[in-house]
Parts: C-alpha cells; sequence; structure tokens
C-alpha cells in the first residue's frame, strides 16, 4: 500500500501547490507554467488526497508530511517541475543562513550526479556529508582549511586556497572543472557561497572572477549553480553575478513557509512555488486546506471501510 518517499513527496508538493481557485483555468496566466495542467480543480485534488491515502505506509504519515513537509524532501520535485538540468548555469539568490544553506545543498543535489564545491563557509567533511549522493570533489576555502582544496592533481603551483585570494581560487577551480569535464557524467559546479567572498573583494573583481569561470563551465560542457546574496542585498542592485547566469532560482519565507520561484527561464513563469514548512505547525492560516484534507481523509477511509463491509472504530486506526 506505501509508496517510496520520494514519490509522497512529489505528491505533497503537487498538493501544496494547487489552485483553491475553481474559476482558475488551465489557460490561466495567474497559474505557474511548470504545475500539470490538470492541478487546478477540485476533482484534482481529491486525486491528490487517494495518492496520500495510498501512499501511506501507516494511517496519518502522509498527512504529516503535507503539514510538516520537509523542503530537502520535496527539492527533487521542484527541481524537475522546472526543468533544471545538469548543465545549466544557475544563480540561487537567498540569504546565507543555515536553513537556506540546506536547500541549496538539497537543490544541487537534485541537479546532478557529480560535481565539485567551491565552499567558503562550511569545511569539507560538512559539505560531503550534506551530499552524500553525489560524492563531489571539494575545494576548501574556509579559513583554517590545510589543504589545496581536495583537487588531487599534482602541479608545482598548488597551494591551500583562501577566499582572499582569487588566483588561487581560480588555479583549484580550473583543475576542477577539467575534471568534471572527463567524467562520463554530467557534472555540476557548485560555489558556496558568494556572500562571504565578497567580503574579500570588491564587487568588480568577483564579478570578472565569476565570468571567466562560468566561461570555462560553458566551455567544457557542465554546469553551475551560485548562492549569491538576495535581490538587492549588494549595492540595492539586482542579483550579483545574474548577467552571467541562464536564470535566478529565488528562495524566501513567508507565512511559515519556505517558497521559491525561477526568474528568467525560458518558458517558465516566475510564480512563487511552496517547497515546506519553517516550523512545526498546523495551526497556521497556510495549512488550512490541509486540515480541510485531514478531514475528508477520514471520509475516504470510513467510505472505502464501508464498501469493505465495516467500518473501524477510532481505535483501530
Amino acid at each position: 500500500m506505501s509508496t517510496r518517499s520520494f514519490d509522497r513527496a512529489t505528491i505533497v508538493y503537487e498538493y501544496l501547490n494547487r489552485s483553491d481557485d475553481l474559476t482558475v483555468s488551465a489557460t490561466s496566466d495567474e497559474r505557474s507554467s511548470w504545475v500539470d495542467s490538470s492541478v487546478y480543480a477540485d476533482d484534482y485534488a481529491d486525486s491528490l488526497i487517494k495518492r496520500l491515502l495510498d501512499a501511506e505506509s501507516h494511517p496519518g504519515d502522509a498527512f504529516e508530511a503535507v503539514l510538516q513537509p520537509s523542503p530537502e524532501a520535496i527539492a527533487p520535485a521542484f527541481i524537475a517541475d522546472t526543468g533544471v538540468q545538469p548543465d545549466d548555469v544557475v544563480g540561487f539568490a537567498a540569504p546565507s543562513s543555515q536553513l537556506f544553506d540546506d536547500l541549496f545543498y538539497a537543490v544541487y543535489a537534485a541537479m546532478t550526479e557529480s560535481g565539485a564545491v567551491l565552499t567558503t563557509k562550511y569545511p569539507r567533511h560538512e559539505v560531503r556529508s550534506q551530499l552524500s549522493t553525489v560524492d563531489p570533489t571539494v575545494i576548501d576555502a574556509t579559513p583554517g582549511a590545510e589543504t589545496d582544496g581536495g583537487v588531487d592533481v599534482a602541479t608545482p603551483e598548488s597551494r591551500p586556497v583562501r577566499c582572499g585570494d582569487l588566483t588561487s581560487l581560480g588555479v583549484a577551480a580550473e583543475r576542477a572543472t577539467t575534471r568534471l569535464a572527463t567524467d562520463d557524467r554530467t557534472g555540476t559546479f557548485a560555489i558556496a557561497t558568494m556572500t562571504q567572498l565578497l567580503m574579500h573583494h570588491d564587487t568588480s573583481a568577483l564579478d570578472r572572477f565569476l565570468h571567466e569561470l562560468v566561461g570555462q563551465w560553458r566551455n567544457q560542457g557542465i554546469g553551475g549553480i551560485v548562492h549569491i546574496p538576495p535581490d538587492g542585498a549588494v549595492n540595492d542592485a539586482d542579483w550579483f553575478g545574474a548577467a552571467h547566469f541562464d536564470y535566478v532560482v529565488e528562495a524566501r519565507t513567508s507565512n511559515v513557509q519556505i517558497e521559491a520561484r525561477v526568474c528568467g527561464k525560458r518558458d517558465v513563469a516566475p510564480t512563487w512555488q511552496v517547497l515546506g514548512s519553517t516550523v512545526n505547525s498546523g495551526d497556521d492560516e497556510p495549512f488550512a486546506r490541509v486540515e480541510a484534507a485531514a478531514f475528508r481523509r477520514g471520509v475516504a477511509e470510513t467510505d472505502h471501510e464501508a464498501s469493505q463491509g465495516g467500518v473501524a472504530s477510532d481505535t483501530d486506526r
């Protein structure tokens, strides 16, 4: 009766982002272009509830997932819906905080099976623990790092990489890019985060650095995702480095929910979509429709049990 947790997370994602407006049509300009055209009316909501019931490994766990969804679990469904590819070059605009750092790595892991990470905030072992499915090459530029970033290619100019030294970062990044390009799988290079690098360098120098690095990615046929500050955080301007990206994924919190949208991607509307919750609460207004769904869940179970010739008591559930 149960399904894989990934399947359930996909159902949860679809349910949280379905329309509550019965007047919304499949061609409405207000709708996101990446949500399936059938996700707009109550008949599909009924279908989602049935799928959630079928996905339960024990009564109630699917709706707990809806009430308290994990953004890390739902990230793959968002990536699939938005059509993000491993060889795309993407900006990820969000604050540099634990919540959004975790989400950044979840999005990165959903993008690719092979990669490299330039980390300026978390040391190599923490990055690897976040990305166990990717097993990336890690260029560790955190203060106190003793190695040359883990790019195990012996060269005379090898030296420890540091946030304040763009030359050492460029050499290590170029070596990691070359390594990714020789992999049979399409690789993706991640930078986490530009916020720390902006503490050491002016925007013009970093913009040139990013231009050089992204150019290498494109010429070698690999993708990239760069964690950049939110819109307006750098000199009150638009996203830093946006001119070098194919498009930008922007993330925020709103009404105890984590939301994301894609800006600048062909055929995708820049519509905010729910990725999860920031607190464990079922009483807040954003989840009112899920409380109604839980009621309908009970009705659906009762109808099913009645059709089988009997109704279970509350103590049997």
